[in-house]
């Protein structure tokens, strides 16, 4: 929890002069890449090693990443190594990722489908997921063949299921609690083509979806 707060600290410190020096997206790619020359395995030794004086620390990041970062982005790298709180960056790099997509009224969305999606599936699921959050999403994909077909998303804490995988495990609680209706129809008449939502590979209606919160 400290090391939340912490971060959330650092974060809006850099994110409020990012914003005011016009350099969002910059630091942003400054402080991710901060992270990742802390995570670097000799690096990560030295500057977590107390018997190594901090002006060799200092050297070592000055030399590592003096040329790729803005001053301001190598003076956060800096002070985090003159109080010790190196193991913080990462937490840093996330929090600033939030604040710099609520600034932008922007969302990350996990989509996961079955088989890989065509571009015109990818854009239908874009606008689908717009409508319901209000923000610009950026897709990012994977293929998870367990699920069956269907579409899970995950934007946030939210999490919007509408893989084949759930309806089925749904339909087997109803059915398991001796349920005889239901008001959710998971296996709709088919249509022209003959075929049934549940025979479908991919559906890609994200407003129709159950939705989840928090689900891991």
């Amino acid at each position: 929890m400290l090391k939340g707060a912490i971060a959330r600290r650092y974060a809006e410190a850099i994110f409020d002069i990012s914003r005011r020096q016009n350099t969002v997206d910059r630091t942003l790619e400054d402080v991710q890449e901060i992270a990742r020359v802390f995570a670097h395995r000799k690096l990560s030794y030295l500057l977590r090693e107390p018997k190594i004086p901090a002006k060799r620390k200092e050297t070592a990041i000055r030399q590592a990443l003096g040329s790729k970062v803005l001053p301001t982005s190598l003076n956060l790298a800096l002070l985090l190594i003159q109080r010790e709180l190196v193991d913080v960056m990462p937490n840093i790099a996330r929090e600033l990722e939030r604040l710099v997509l609520d600034y932008k009224n922007e969302a990350i969305a996990q989509v996961t489908t079955a088989k890989p999606m065509d571009e015109a599936q990818r854009t239908e699921v874009k606008q689908s997921l717009e409508r319901r959050t209000g923000k610009t999403i950026l897709i990012q994909t994977r293929v998870q063949p367990e699920i069956l077909g269907g579409v899970v998303a995950r934007v946030g804490d939210q999490v919007i299921d509408g893989s084949v995988r759930h309806r089925l495990r749904a339909l087997q609680q109803q059915l398991l609690r001796g349920v005889a209706s239901s008001n959710i129809d998971f296996f709709p008449e088919a249509g022209g083509d003959g075929r049934t939502a549940a025979a479908e590979e991919t559906t890609l209606k994200p407003d129709q979806y159950n939705v989840v919160p928090g689900r891991q």
